[in-house]
């Protein structure tokens, strides 16, 4: 018989827990994608304003490295930062479980060098969520292909039909698939499991528990993910009243602050409540395990 699963409850407690208790090492790791809070800041400072998009005028060089600055983060750098930190932070929480000494030196080092491994993994999840995305709505685009070449109004019936059971059938497969296989990065991390057979241990260890898995995995999300939006809705507010009573700075400058903020601030909360999220996953993990 399965020993019963941590409840949401205690799953949101342990989690603030070990977050209190590691505080200092947690944000000494998470507190790196700062860096991409700084770029787009820099970024913003020299992006052109939105009448100049508008009318298409000539950039000028400063303003033009703004833009590329700006793409560049977003794209690049964000993504590969956010996941490099991903794995790291699970790295810190996998030796402060198993009683280690807890390094963000290491801890970094050690989430770089199992990046590459789980980027294989996840992509893998990825796979497979897009499978279920072309399993319910594949039939549909080739029925209305054969209706359209051959000008058959029942082939495009059919199609719209199929089309509409294809939105169920791919929203259930997807939502599926991405709880059984969501833990998989996990295991490549922790134990080192990779690619399809991380996936087959990750769907081992939640057959049988969808429901409660899906629950405590969003569920403690949510409770977080609130509670940074709070935090970042006050920030949002304060600096809204320093910008509306600073009257006299230039309306431009005034809208590039106020960009600024609503770029920033979401980094910097998210800064703050990463930590917690991974450590909910964790926890998840350690529970199925037992």
């Amino acid at each position: 018989m399965k020993k019963p699963l941590i409840s949401i409850g205690e799953l949101i407690d342990q989690s603030w827990d070990v977050y209190r208790l590691r505080f200092v090492e947690l944000l000494s790791v998470s507190g790196w994608f700062i860096i991409t809070a700084i770029l787009l800041a820099v970024a913003l400072a020299f992006y052109p304003s939105a009448t100049k998009l508008q009318v298409g005028s000539v950039l000028s060089t400063m303003e033009t490295m703004g833009v590329l600055l700006f793409s560049l983060t977003t794209l690049l750098i964000t993504p590969l930062l956010s996941f490099w930190l991903y794995t790291s932070l699970t790295k810190m929480l996998g030796a402060h479980f198993s009683r280690k000494q807890v390094e963000p030196k290491i801890a970094l080092r050690e989430g770089r060098n199992v990046f590459i491994p789980t980027a294989f993994t996840s992509i893998r999840v990825m796979f497979m969520v897009l499978l279920a995305v072309v399993i319910g709505f594949g039939p549909a685009a080739i029925i209305a292909t054969i209706g359209s070449l051959t000008n058959i109004s029942g082939f495009i019936i059919l199609a719209n039909l199929l089309l509409v059971v294809g939105i169920f059938v791919s929203l259930f497969l997807s939502i599926k698939w991405m709880v059984y296989y969501i833990l998989a990065p996990l295991l490549t991390i922790l134990d080192g499991i990779r690619g399809k057979e991380a996936l087959a241990q990750s769907r081992s260890l939640i057959e049988g528990r969808f429901w409660g898995v899906l629950f405590r995995i969003t569920i403690p999300k949510l409770v977080f993910v609130l509670f940074g939006v709070f935090a970042m809705s006050i920030v949002g507010y304060l600096v809204g009243i320093l910008i509306d009573a600073s009257g006299g700075i230039n309306l431009d400058i005034q809208l590039r602050i106020s960009t600024m903020t609503q770029t920033v601030v979401p980094i910097l909360i998210a800064t703050f409540i990463n930590p917690l999220i991974i450590i909910s996953d964790v926890l998840l993990l350690r529970s199925l395990k037992e």
